[in-house]
């Protein structure tokens, strides 16, 4: 298992996230979405949780702020209970995410066009740290292990949903027609720029809620 502040250095180098990073998507039997950042299936689909690259016009910037809270125990029930005392906003793990957006418009040909779009993807994580894992039974850490990656999994969904939402305010700011005055372009922008962010407001819940808050996300675990 890759540790998990080795993957989270990944994502933040150079204040975005890395290319490399990628969690795949299949069905169970049952029909579930499953998300494993090992192949899960013939059907798999890739996330990726990178910026888009080798793009010189759709590129916000990404920026991810990891933070952990101690657990202690060496029982699962201690674990548990330490979780529960202790999780952000009374869960496991938890994402804050938005987006912010600067423009620019200049005159021209008697109209006023989009002169220059500053996307800006922001993210701030809250996991569980585990400090004395290596005082509990081997057992217990393979548990450990196996929840917290699918936990790990679960939280970066909402940073991927809020990345991919933000190449969609960008495109759309980018995309704004030729207008009679600039404040009729800034004017569509705020207009574009709330419209979207209440559509990645939706996916984020209907995420949670196709996940039952990632109860039902699976990711395999090999020793």
């Amino acid at each position: 298992m890759i540790p998990l502040r080795a993957f989270l250095a990944c994502l933040l180098v150079a204040g975005s996230l890395c290319a490399q990073a990628q969690i795949q998507m299949c069905k169970d039997a049952q029909g579930r979405k499953v998300f494993s950042d090992l192949p899960c299936g013939p059907d798999a689909t890739i996330v990726s949780v990178a910026p888009a690259s080798g793009s010189t016009t759709i590129n916000p910037d990404a920026r991810m702020q990891v933070e952990y809270y101690d657990v202690r125990g060496t029982t699962w029930e201690a674990l548990r209970g330490q979780i529960d005392s202790k999780g952000p906003e009374g869960w496991w793990g938890v994402t804050n995410s938005g987006t912010s957006y600067r423009i620019g418009a200049k005159p021209a040909g008697g109209q006023c066009v989009v002169d220059w779009v500053k996307v800006t993807s922001d993210a701030r994580v809250r996991l569980p740290e585990w400090v004395n894992r290596f005082e509990g039974p081997r057992r217990l850490q393979v548990q450990w292990d196996s929840v917290f990656r699918t936990l790990d999994l679960h939280e970066r969904g909402h940073v991927e949903i809020n990345l991919q939402g933000s190449r969609e305010i960008e495109r759309a700011l980018k995309s704004i027609e030729p207008q009679p005055t600039c404040d009729a372009v800034i004017a569509e922008a705020k207009r574009r720029f709330t419209e979207l962010r209440a559509t990645i407001a939706r996916r984020q819940a209907n995420y949670d809620a196709e996940t039952d808050h990632g109860r039902r996300q699976w990711t395999p675990y090999k020793d």
